[in-house]
């Protein structure tokens, strides 16, 4: 029979910068800025596109994407015949690097 010991604490650990997955998990927790940001993975959108899928109001949305774009995650256009309608797309760059900010969680 074979007696197994408790393994030794480890008091040389060091905590990972967790500090950008907990930003991009905090963003996304919403369930209307992770349906936006995946509707835009489909191509550019306004606002009015957003708000009839979602069923909500054309504010709230736009204070949706203005937290998108604040991260870097969604950047604005003006249309180019409707200069007071803004287009939405995914900076994917931006997505890629949240991406693999989350992987580092979850691997």
């Amino acid at each position: 029979m074979t007696v197994l010991h408790p393994p030794r604490p480890r008091r040389d650990l060091v905590a990972p910068d967790v500090a950008d997955a907990v930003s991009v998990a905090q963003l996304l927790g919403d369930r209307s800025r992770a349906t936006i940001l995946a509707m835009l993975a489909d191509g550019p959108h306004c606002v009015c596109e957003f708000a009839t899928a979602l069923g909500a109001r054309e504010n709230n949305v736009s204070n949706h994407l203005a937290r998108l774009r604040e991260a870097g995650l969604v950047r604005a256009t003006r249309h180019e015949e409707n200069g007071r309608l803004l287009i939405y797309e995914r900076d994917e760059a931006a997505v890629a690097a949240a991406r693999t900010a989350l992987s580092t969680l979850l691997r």
